[in-house]
């Protein structure tokens, strides 16, 4: 359902209604200088609408029943590059939001944030400026400054251990396997944390995967 105004356009993309309703009303409320809202509860029906008229941001979540939600940017930016983007999601791991990075959205939001941060990210954006959530905006400085780290590659011992911890093993079965001390493990885990970037474990397989240093395990 779209307002109809000459300011100010947005399209909000959630396959939740009380989602979409409660974003709808948070806008209403707190940001008078938005005259149009439409919202969508597909990837296809927010294309239609971006393809059917012109939105300054779109506010969507990635998870869409028919499609992806990457596919749904690509096309909204297709037939407006200058359309603003900003992503509002539940997933917070860490190669979810370098891959939201590198797609140059103008802004993440995780669905766990305050409402008043999703007017404030709207207003910044809509500025030409980006918001990201603290944690999204340390992984951007991560990425920004990973060309100074290019040259810190992974030694072969910190392979060796990074493959042992993708295979689920614990410190000590490490330790034993590779004739190291407890202590040495940790201090190798600990090393491959910072170089990764990653929060943990879970985090650091995911990101030695999507980097290619580690294959996808198959059962």
């Amino acid at each position: 359902m779209e307002e109809e105004g000459k300011g100010i356009h947005v399209l909000l993309v959630d396959d939740h209604d009380l989602v979409l309703q409660g974003l709808k009303r948070i806008i209403e409320c707190s940001l008078p200088e938005v005259e149009g809202i439409c919202t969508a509860s597909s990837g296809r029906e927010a294309v239609s609408l971006a393809r059917s008229q012109r939105f300054d941001l779109c506010l969507l979540d990635l998870e869409l029943p028919d499609m992806s939600g990457l596919d749904v940017i690509a096309a909204i930016r297709d037939k407006d590059a200058g359309t603003r983007i900003i992503v509002n999601t539940m997933h917070e791991e860490i190669w979810f939001i370098k891959n939201l990075i590198q797609c140059d959205v103008d802004g993440i939001l995780f669905k766990s944030v305050d409402s008043s941060r999703i007017s404030e990210a709207i207003r910044r954006v809509l500025k030409g400026g980006t918001y990201y959530c603290p944690y999204a905006e340390r992984v951007r400085m991560q990425m920004k400054h990973a060309d100074d780290r290019k040259g810190e590659e992974l030694t072969l011992r910190e392979l060796d251990v990074l493959k042992r911890i993708s295979e689920g093993k614990s410190t000590q079965e490490i330790a034993h396997e590779l004739c190291l001390s407890t202590n040495t493990v940790d201090t190798h885990r600990r090393h491959l944390l910072e170089k990764l970037g990653a929060r943990n474990v879970a985090d650091l397989i995911m990101t030695a995967i999507s980097r290619g240093i580690i294959p996808i395990r198959k059962r």
